[in-house]
């Protein structure tokens, strides 16, 4: 036949209300904190797209603009063949050739 083994109860210790506090204050911080970390990374993940989105529209705005110029150079060499040397009123319409 198998030995029985004599069991024994464990004392059984209460924890104090304070130390009780404790934990919870703790696990209460402890999640506050891991929850702000994620807040925080999803507004960084916002601002970097916010970011691209202003990078992007630099990038298109910087092309016009040097579209532009190069319409001004085009704009600039047809005038002058034209109209030859001098200065435009654009505002009134007018030409003043350069002597």
């Amino acid at each position: 036949m198998a030995e029985v083994e004599k069991i024994t109860e464990k004392e059984v210790i209460n924890i104090d209300e304070k130390d009780i506090e404790r934990v919870n204050k703790f696990r209460s911080d402890f999640a506050e904190v891991t929850a702000r970390i994620g807040e925080i990374e999803v507004e960084r993940l916002n601002a970097q797209m916010i970011l691209k989105n202003i990078e992007e529209a630099k990038e298109n705005l910087s092309e016009q603009f040097k579209s532009m110029r190069n319409d001004e150079v085009q704009i600039t060499s047809d005038f002058k063949e034209k109209y030859g040397n001098g200065e435009f009123d654009i505002e009134n319409g007018t030409f003043t050739p350069i002597a």
